[in-house]
């Protein structure tokens, strides 16, 4: 059996492990491995597709991949990463959230054969647990000096934390053992941030089943764009898996913006295409970077892979069709998905054009509006328009009342008429 580890260390994807010569010893063989989801809105991000991506990838592989939702420690809230006491979500509402998440999870990870892939929840054993079987079976077996030693912990002492979350290490530790007892899960992996959780949890399990137990954790790198920005969060906020929270074609624009320097990492990450194959397309893409193509090839191979090839077809030509000016191929349903991200002015009735470039920030005042349309910088619905007096109204829409205003190459917002 391939090992994926050598592979993804050639992309640079991975930073830390218990014991990397015996991950790469388990995985020459059929081995369970599991991720875990924390269920705080009802959509999973952009940025936890990159895990999503690697249970795929192990799922392909041969190994059976677990899912874990975290309904149970998502009323407590991890600690890693934060800077102050997360606000707790109520039970209803987080294990609504972890079903809708469940129903995300299953279009991309194979649960049809329980050998090949599940996904599951830990409310469902957690919340038979009480609290002196808690205490006796779990918190006798962790000492507080060894807790107060992990980073995710002594970055909150100044500011404090709660013993809500001061436990919240002990639940993911049970989670493992439970993992590793009941479906013989070997291994545990997840981002950078959560080392000291994965690291606590494999000290647990071998506390609990011996120190020749054969289990590891190993993690990923925290993955920036560019400007050293967390992956996956837009000037507009976070960007969901969800179609109807986030459509497509924005996640779209999302790759076709990111920097040159960007391209090569996002495909290591989400390209299954041999690193020789990528490099290819990034040195025929640095040829001529202003063709974008890097860019193009990267959003195509995402949308795949989260909404279909179908959808990335339906971006693509959405994207030339705003950077072309011709919209006349575009559906009712495309359109209204071309406004995503865009400058949204709604209007029941006519407007001057003038006002309208100011409510789209296209224009900082009636003076500068002129200016633009005298100088022949404004487009509607791809259209040149140079009268300074130009009413937009009804007339002037696309299909659903949609209207496209352009000022200058690259600069856009978008107008609904409502009846």
């Amino acid at each position: 059996m391939t090992n994926l580890i050598d592979d993804l260390e050639k992309r640079g994807l991975l930073e830390s492990f218990s014991d990397e010569q015996a991950i790469k010893a388990m995985l020459q063989n059929k081995t369970t491995l599991y991720c875990g989801f924390d269920p705080s809105a009802r959509s999973l991000q952009l940025g936890n597709f990159i895990m999503i991506h690697i249970l795929q990838r192990f799922q392909k592989m041969g190994h059976k991949v677990i899912a874990v939702l975290g309904g149970a420690t998502g009323m407590i809230g991890d600690p890693s990463g934060k800077s102050s006491e997360r606000k707790f979500l109520g039970e209803e509402q987080v294990l609504e959230n972890a079903k809708a998440i469940q129903r995300q999870l299953s279009k991309y990870i194979d649960t049809s054969d329980p050998e090949k892939g599940m996904i599951l929840n830990n409310f469902d054993w957690w919340s038979q647990t009480n609290i002196l079987s808690f205490l006796r079976d779990y918190g006798k077996k962790f000492q507080v000096n060894y807790m107060l030693s992990k980073e995710i912990v002594k970055s909150r002492l100044e500011t404090g934390i709660s013993y809500t979350e001061f436990s919240y290490m002990i639940l993911q530790s049970g989670d493992f053992l439970r993992l590793y007892r009941d479906y013989g899960c070997q291994i545990q992996f997840g981002g950078g941030d959560q080392w000291g959780n994965l690291t606590t949890a494999l000290d647990f399990l071998k506390r609990s089943e011996g120190p020749d137990a054969k289990a590891e954790v190993f993690s990923f790198k925290l993955i920036t764009d560019a400007n050293g920005k967390k992956f996956g969060k837009s000037e507009n906020g976070a960007l969901y898996l969800d179609p109807t929270m986030t459509s497509p074609y924005r996640i779209y624009q999302y790759f076709m913006n990111v920097s040159d320097s960007d391209v090569l990492k996002y495909l290591y990450i989400f390209d299954d295409r041999d690193i020789e194959e990528i490099n290819a397309i990034y040195k025929d893409h640095m040829e001529h970077p202003e063709r974008r193509e890097g860019q193009r090839e990267l959003a195509r191979v995402i949308v795949t892979s989260l909404h279909g090839k179908e959808k990335a077809d339906s971006c693509e030509k959405m994207s030339k069709a705003l950077f072309s000016d011709d919209f006349s191929g575009l559906r009712k349903e495309e359109l209204s998905e071309l406004t995503d991200g865009l400058p949204l002015v709604r209007l029941s009735g006519e407007k001057a054009l003038v006002d309208v470039l100011i409510e789209l920030k296209l224009a900082s005042s009636r003076r500068e509006s002129r200016e633009f349309l005298n100088n022949g910088a404004v487009k509607v619905n791809g259209r040149k328009v140079s009268d300074p007096n130009f009413v937009l109204g009804a007339k002037d829409a696309l299909e659903g009342g949609y209207v496209f205003v352009k000022r200058g190459k690259r600069n856009y917002g978008s107008v609904l008429f409502e009846e």
